[in-house]
């Protein structure tokens, strides 16, 4: 599989990752953004590191949705960030892909789900809940990361890429 079909006829696409994007993981997330349809709309926190780097990449052209938690949407406090990156994972269609550039590897205890929980990692909570809801995601990992062992998903190897895919993720929305 091509790097690129992943993004062939994508409407919506999200994205999340670290605050603080390590060089590879900049040029990685970059390396993407000529992958991404003209016509496709973008949604990302207000986060610095990663979610700044796609706002700065698709500032022009009216397709971008940034998910403010300074807007005050989604309250106050840390809890409003778990709520932003929720509503950021909710905008991506069903079956539609979530590239997700976090710092390392994923925390004990995150695991996919129909709620976000990311033990301190908005990140892999926002992978977790993507794939737990029946989103496809895209993850890229620093070298020597392996992604998690979640026996619902399955894990393929994609141009230096792991793309992720739940077996039962779609199925959950109706239990």
């Amino acid at each position: 599989m091509l790097l690129s079909s992943l993004f062939s006829g994508l409407e919506t696409i999200g994205f999340s990752g670290s605050r603080h994007l390590s060089g590879a993981g900049l040029a990685a997330l970059s390396s993407l953004f000529p992958l991404v349809p003209s016509g496709c709309h973008v949604v990302v926190g207000c986060a610095s590191g990663a979610d700044l780097a796609v706002r700065s990449a698709f500032a022009s052209g009216g397709r971008l949705c940034v998910f403010a938690v300074e807007s005050g949407r989604w309250g106050s406090g840390r809890s409003a960030f778990a709520r932003r990156s929720a509503a950021v994972v909710a905008a991506v269609p069903a079956g539609g892909l979530l590239v997700v550039v976090p710092s390392g590897a994923a925390p004990a205890g995150v695991v996919p789900s129909r709620s976000f929980s990311g033990c301190g990692s908005g990140s892999w909570g926002s992978a977790a809940l993507a794939l737990g809801t029946g989103r496809r995601v895209l993850l890229w990992l620093p070298t020597g990361a392996v992604p998690p062992a979640w026996s619902s998903v399955s894990w393929s190897s994609v141009g230096g890429w792991w793309l992720g895919v739940s077996s039962s993720g779609q199925l959950s929305l109706f239990s």
